[in-house]
Parts: structure tokens; C-alpha cells; sequence
């Protein structure tokens, strides 16, 4: 694939991803009620089938379970687009002839990889049991468990892809 059509594909994957994060945020919002106050996140870090059952009964007794399904199906959206765009981001500074960003592109590779990995288990392991209307201690210890990973994950890639074009920016480029 040519550098024009990685850059390309970096720049349009990673946006969108950034716009369907904040979508996925926007239809998370009134998961956020007094009984589960973190939301989306309680879900996920949730680790008991017992604790998925209180926060999804709390979340049916509110009449959000369809929201909490459209934000996840929305969730998954988000993580493909973003995960690709930031692995297309990662393959374009690796192709950069400055080896600051080379090394930064390939560290943004293996961070997109795991991140889509872990958050695509997260994510499905949630919505196996909202769509069931049934908490599973094996899938929600797994969700718990992949959460933190995946969050160190995304804030590599997000500061790494600004890093990334920071520098492209404003250092020379390499003889």
C-alpha cells in the first residue's frame, strides 16, 4: 500500500474515530444514574455476574436498556474505526524517515493491535450479557480484567498519534 493511501486512511479512520468516541459518550451519558454513577464504565469494570445483574436490572427499571445496547453496538463501531485509524496511524510514522517517529509508529502499531484487541473482548463480553439480560461471572471478569489494559492502550494511542504529528510538524526532517 502506498504512503499516500496509509496516510489517507490514518487521517479519515482516526477523525472519525474521534467524532463516534464522542457520540459513544454522548449516548452513554443517561447511563450515568444514581444507582450505577459511573455508567458504562460500572458495566464494565463490573467483574461479578451478581453486580451486571444490579446494574442492568437498575438500568431496565430506568428505561435505559435500549440506550445502554445503542451505546454499545455504537461502542463497537467506535472501536474498530478508531482502532484501525490509529494502527494506520502508526504504520504511517513508521514509514517516516526521522527514527523518533519510525519507533513511535511502531509502538502506535502494537498499541492500536491491543487495544482493538482488549476492548473488542470488553465490549462484546458486555453486550453478550445486556443482550442475554444476564450477568456471567466468566464475562464480566473478563470485561474487568482487559478494562485497564485497554485504557492505558487508547491513552497511548491518542497521545501518541498527537506526539506523532507534533513532531512531524515542527522537527526537520531526517538526511
Amino acid at each position: 500500500m502506498s504512503d499516500t493511501r496509509i496516510e489517507q486512511r490514518f487521517i479519515s479512520l482516526w477523525v472519525a474515530g474521534l467524532a463516534l468516541f464522542a457520540l459513544v459518550i454522548w449516548l452513554s451519558l443517561p447511563l450515568r444514574i444514581d444507582a450505577v454513577p459511573g455508567g458504562i464504565l460500572d458495566h464494565q469494570a463490573a467483574g461479578s455476574a451478581a453486580e451486571v445483574n444490579r446494574i442492568q436490572q437498575a438500568w431496565g427499571r430506568a428505561g435505559l436498556a435500549e440506550r445502554a445496547q445503542m451505546a454499545m453496538f455504537g461502542d463497537l463501531v467506535f472501536i474498530v474505526v478508531y482502532g484501525m485509524g490509529a494502527w494506520y496511524g502508526g504504520l504511517a510514522f513508521a514509514q517516516e524517515s526521522r527514527p523518533k517517529l519510525r519507533r513511535l509508529g511502531w509502538l502506535l502499531v502494537g498499541a492500536a493491535a491491543l487495544f482493538l484487541a482488549t476492548d473488542l473482548l470488553e465490549t462484546i463480553a458486555q453486550l453478550v450479557q445486556l443482550l442475554g439480560q444476564r450477568g456471567s461471572d466468566g464475562l464480566a471478569t473478563l470485561a474487568a480484567t482487559v478494562q485497564p489494559v485497554k485504557m492505558v492502550v487508547w491513552l497511548v494511542t491518542f497521545f501518541g498519534v498527537i506526539a506523532g504529528l507534533v513532531v512531524r510538524r515542527i522537527s526537520p526532517p531526517a538526511d
